[in-house]
């Protein structure tokens, strides 16, 4: 069997073609060019024309027997009947609505109950508010259909509005409880008049129309999967879907997942509750990570330098270094303040360009162990963390990691784990063992250990951060 997965990712278009018989994987990748000005919001038929673009190449000349979806979570587009667009895709780092979140929050009794309902906080990240501000804007909502891009690019490829509850689960539109859209939701939200895509089990397919099979130079009538999020097929192909499994992505942005066998919710609110596949995933994410630091280095250093330049520049002696701020980007988890700014305390004019980078490095895992003492006091210690991401190309970064969590991490190796995932769904809706050598981690998977102090010396300089957390919390500053 021959399987085609096509990613729509943040960034970037992807594909990953995978023979069954001759266990042969290739890759390929392509960054999207997109015309906006605001890289968050995009045309997402251009989107889908490049996908598929990438998608024919990648299928030229082999008979692809099923083709598998991933994409981001949380992207809104709106559609008319016929698919034409009414809004252009709003994607995850949008965050239009955060001050319409932000008078939403006041109202604490609500953001419990609209956190319970769904597992989403109140937040500019999510569907549900940008729908509201849509609204609010003047936008006609009465019959428009609600897709995010990996959802669109399978209505455009079948001709079905279908989607997964695992991608629904991201939209701050469905119920925990249920599996279903919550009809309460959308009632005291003001959405009524929207329509929803249908939903189906992870494991559904649907005929490729004639169209889409035109343009991917593949037969019609070849099924195509449900969609799935990138996050919760991450968890996917690294085989990490047992309860107490943690995945740790450190890319774009960060991503701490732990797998559950229900949902669970932090009485603080500080984390969420998704639907992966195939289960239930608690966690807690970040909108600064790599941005942050490619940011510190072009900034820093200038965009000609390389990481690999900057690396010997880092140490590990006890030293006054500068607070970061990792909130470039605003703030997801755990404290949920779209409007929360990051940047430098305690600078001094002795800091030096090297300083203040590993400032960054340093306030970006601070912000993602923050994260991570909030998951474990809802679910316990996990059985074991696997980390991936853009980390790894920075073995300081990396042991820095280990040092400040304070636990031993497992590092995988495998690339694309999304795109593994989109994989192994597929081969489960075909009815075959997804756990194919191709996949499989030569030699076991390398492991970093932290050093326990250091550990001890991070945990004052996590305290460190608190307290800078707390002072430039936006809801205690002057207006």
């Amino acid at each position: 069997m021959i399987i085609l997965a096509l990613e729509a990712s943040t960034t970037s278009a992807k594909t990953m073609l995978f023979d069954t018989d001759s266990q042969e994987t290739q890759v390929r990748t392509r960054r999207f060019e997109i015309a906006s000005a605001d890289p968050a919001v995009r045309d997402g038929d251009s989107l889908f024309t490049q996908l598929m673009a990438l998608g024919r190449e990648a299928a030229a000349g082999r008979a692809v027997d099923l083709i598998a979806l991933s994409g981001t979570y949380h992207g809104l587009t709106l559609r008319r009947p016929d698919l034409s667009a009414l809004t252009p895709v709003q994607e995850w780092p949008h965050t239009g609505a955060q001050d319409l979140c932000a008078r939403l929050r006041e109202d604490e009794a609500f953001t419990a109950w609209f956190y319970k309902r769904t597992g989403c906080m109140v937040n500019a990240i999510y569907p549900a508010f940008k729908l509201m501000l849509l609204k609010e804007q003047g936008v006609p909502l009465e019959g428009a259909l609600v897709l995010d891009q990996n959802s669109l690019n399978f209505a455009r490829m079948t001709g079905r509005t279908w989607t997964s509850p695992a991608q629904a689960s991201g939209t701050g539109l469905l119920s925990t409880s249920s599996g279903d859209w919550d009809a309460e939701i959308v009632e005291r939200l003001g959405l009524q008049g929207v329509v929803l895509p249908e939903l189906h089990a992870s494991t559904d397919t649907a005929p490729l129309t004639a169209e889409a099979a035109t343009l991917l130079g593949l037969r019609p009538g070849t099924p195509v999967l449900l969609p799935g999020p990138d996050g919760g097929l991450s968890q996917v192909g690294d085989g990490a879907s047992q309860p107490g499994d943690m995945t740790f992505s450190m890319g774009t942005s960060g991503a701490l997942r732990f797998a559950a066998s229900a949902p669970v919710l932090s009485p603080r609110l500080s984390t969420w509750a998704y639907r992966s596949p195939v289960g239930w995933l608690s966690g807690a994410a970040t909108s600064g990570c790599t941005n942050c630091v490619d940011w510190a280095k072009d900034r820093l250093f200038g965009a000609a330098t390389s990481f690999e330049e900057i690396e010997p520049l880092l140490s590990t002696a006890k030293r006054d270094l500068p607070l970061f701020m990792p909130f470039l980007f605003g703030e997801r988890c755990p404290g949920w303040q779209d409007q929360r700014r990051g940047g430098f305390l305690e600078l001094q004019p002795r800091h030096s360009r090297a300083d203040m980078y590993q400032a960054v490095l340093h306030g970006v895992v601070f912000g993602l162990y923050h994260c991570y003492r909030e998951l474990i006091a809802v679910g316990g210690t996990p059985r074991r963390i696997l980390l991936s991401g853009g980390v790894l190309s920075s073995p300081f970064w990396t042991q820095l990691t280990a040092d400040v969590f304070g636990t031993e991490m497992e590092i995988s190796s495998l690339q694309h784990s999304s795109l593994v995932g989109a994989v192994r769904m597929a081969l489960l809706s075909a009815g075959l063992d997804d756990d194919q050598p191709a996949f499989r981690e030569a030699g076991g998977r390398r492991r970093v250990i932290p050093d326990m102090e250091r550990h001890a010396y991070y945990e004052g300089e996590f305290r460190r951060y608190l307290d800078g957390y707390a002072r430039t919390n936006p809801k205690e500053l002057p207006a």
